[in-house]
């Protein structure tokens, strides 16, 4: 904790120095903030300034790897919308450190509430979710055992999209990569269950049968799969 400390007081001192009148928040995030950091864990960092420019980029400060975030006041609310809630978690969990005019507590309560309220439902216009995985399981099938390598990349591809199909459909933002099988062990056993059974050195037939079952467990509530004829609703264009 004392490390921790000192990282942010230098972090602050340094961002002082270079921004002076211009800063106007810094908000540090990450696992080390949270209390359950990795061996190779950064520290994530939002400073927010008064000049209308961003910037990201990476430096080392006692030996840890810190990511900022450089961005303007009226840059922030736009980077909650990115779907994956990866800036509003964020936000909303982070621990505000400098803070004069009250700028990122704001920030702060309206990512918890955005949080809180779960990710938009899945627009009945969006097929992407239901045709992507019909493409590519039919891609999977094509290939068959004649190139296992690509099979397996497929594989992997179609989980990663599935599972996020599934948070997405249940209202709930996604864990990060590393934490999102955990996660979804908690919540859907069964889904787990088909997602390692894909993923896991396991004979190719068994792995392309359980993402196939993963895809039907998931994509039922959309409607299942895309099947081969469909079509879309008329879309009105301006000249």
């Amino acid at each position: 904790m004392r490390e921790l400390q000192l990282i942010c007081y230098d972090l602050l001192v340094l961002l002082k120095d270079e921004f002076g009148n211009e800063l106007e928040g810094v908000l540090v995030t990450g696992s080390r903030i949270h209390g359950t950091p990795g061996p190779t864990s950064d520290l994530d960092v939002h400073v927010v300034i008064t000049a209308s420019r961003r910037k990201r980029r990476n430096i080392l400060l006692h030996g840890i790897e810190i990511e900022m975030f450089i961005n303007p006041a009226f840059r922030v609310p736009g980077y909650f919308e990115d779907g994956r809630g990866n800036t509003l978690h964020m936000f909303a969990f982070g621990r505000v450190i400098y803070d004069p005019r009250g700028i990122m507590a704001s920030f702060q309560s309206g990512a918890r509430a955005r949080w809180e309220s779960g990710p938009p439902p899945i627009s009945a216009n969006d097929y992407t979710h239901r045709y992507v995985p019909a493409d590519m399981l039919r891609d999977l099938e094509d290939l068959g055992t004649s190139d296992e390598a690509t099979a397996n990349l497929l594989i992997v591809k179609l989980v990663e999209m599935l599972v996020y199909s599934h948070y997405r459909v249940n209202r709930r933002w996604p864990e990060k990569l590393k934490r999102r099988l955990a996660d979804l062990e908690r919540w859907d056993a069964d889904a787990a269950g088909f997602a390692r059974t894909a993923l896991e050195s396991r004979p190719f037939a068994k792995r392309r049968t359980a993402v196939a079952r993963l895809a039907e467990h998931v994509l039922r509530p959309l409607g299942g799969l895309m099947p081969l004829e469909w079509t879309m609703e008329w879309e009105e264009l301006s000249p």
